[in-house]
């Protein structure tokens, strides 16, 4: 099959720092081309995919139409990492990676990241994202710190209620995903009142802190999509402290974290951490359908029924819609 994956934007792929979809979208293409198939990726100039023919689009292009020049031919399927501007004259399948907005409608051959995030979008076509366990260190051997690793300035994220949870717990937290200060003084400063910021890193430096850590908080106040940060610390090792929105119960299972909205009890599973294993946590990742194999082999199930029925849902499935009454920036209950 010949795959052509199209997400414009700023970022390439993968991303140099911050850039989840487009991680995911670099995991995608390494895998369908390990299972043989042929990929292209429309995308920026910046962006490589080994194995994957590039084709560039320009940020910014006036016309939102001129990258349909770009798909080849021979393109069975175009898989949408953001709604199509205009009509597609190929058979297609979008991934929304985020919450939509109130009253949003999407494609009939829409598909979302986790079973919830289907649901708050009147839809059942999900696929799990994956990650590349190749490109996560692993140790049994923790060491005394826990991470968070998200946006903190997105008030979705509590990023002040995992500080919370790890003050109290009297455990130091690391903090990746901060915007950099001015020449970088955050790596310069000692650890403040607990917290020990990185700012925006790479690839190598995150993958060190999550192959050390021993946990990751992740104390989120809304309904989270998927979590990729979540499989980013399990398949390191590190078990997960966080609530229970979202995705998050389909991805935290009893034996590698806790979910509760009671900080108490967060606090009390950073303390303890001799309740998990940093064999299961991988374990988890690796058999628990969270590969980027898993999430390629998923997404040609999709393929193939589009290709097969013309449509990805049944003929009196109705159009996935943002579900009336969920908002997605809601901050959701929190018990400190």
């Amino acid at each position: 099959m010949h795959v052509t994956l199209y997400k414009p934007g700023k970022i390439p792929i993968p991303p140099k720092l911050y850039g989840g979809s487009e991680r995911v979208i670099y995991w995608l293409g390494k895998a369908l081309v390990a299972l043989g198939h042929r990929v292209t990726l429309i995308a920026n100039a910046g962006s490589h995919i080994p194995g994957v023919e590039l084709r560039t689009t320009a940020w910014g292009e006036k016309n939102p139409q001129a990258w349909l020049n770009l798909i080849p031919a021979s393109t069975d399927i175009v898989h949408f990492h953001e709604q199509p501007k205009g009509p597609v004259n190929k058979p297609y399948l979008l991934t929304i990676h985020g919450n939509g907005r109130s009253g949003e409608r999407f494609p009939p051959n829409t598909v979302f990241v986790s079973r919830r995030h289907a649901a708050n979008h009147g839809s059942r076509h999900f696929v799990h994202h994956g990650v590349d366990p190749d490109d996560y260190w692993f140790s049994e051997q923790r060491e005394n710190y826990a991470l968070f690793l998200a946006k903190a300035r997105w008030q979705v994220k509590n990023f002040h209620g995992a500080v919370a949870v790890a003050r109290r717990a009297g455990l130091e937290l690391r903090v990746i995903g901060t915007r950099n200060w001015p020449w970088r003084l955050q790596r310069r400063l000692p650890c403040i009142r607990g917290v020990r910021y990185y700012g925006m890193i790479g690839e190598p430096e995150k993958q060190e802190l999550l192959s050390r850590a021993r946990c990751l908080i992740f104390p989120v106040r809304w309904e989270e999509p998927f979590g990729l940060s979540v499989i980013e610390a399990l398949v390191s090792g590190a078990y997960v402290v966080a609530t229970p929105y979202g995705s998050l119960p389909e991805t935290v299972t009893p034996d590698v974290g806790v979910l509760s909205t009671r900080a108490d009890e967060l606090v009390e599973a950073v303390k303890n951490p001799q309740r998990f294993n940093p064999l299961t946590c991988r374990d988890r990742v690796l058999r628990g359908g969270f590969t980027h194999l898993d999430m390629a082999r998923k997404y040609l199930g999709c393929y193939e029924r589009i290709l097969a029925h013309g449509s990805l849902s049944e003929p009196d499935e109705p159009m996935p819609a943002t579900r009336p009454g969920f908002v997605a920036k809601k901050l959701l209950p929190w018990e400190d």
